[in-house]
């Protein structure tokens, strides 16, 4: 599966695929998010320090929260 959804060059950190693949919700939503938002994402994945920090992230994909 190609979780980039046709941006150029770019690639989900390691810890933010295997989140998405593991909650199907989240997968769902990340299906639904804008380009941007996904950029934003995938931002946001790349600065956290912890399981704990991914899992709460990987969480607010899957309550449909912002990512802005």
């Amino acid at each position: 599966m190609d979780f980039t959804d046709g941006m150029q060059q770019a690639s989900l950190p390691l810890g933010l695929s295997f989140g998405l693949a593991a909650d199907e919700k989240a997968l769902n939503n990340y299906g639904k998010l804008t380009e941007y938002e996904k950029e934003q994402l995938i931002a946001q994945s790349k600065s956290v320090k912890s399981k704990d920090e991914m899992q709460q992230l990987i969480q607010r994909v899957s309550d449909g929260e912002s990512m802005m």
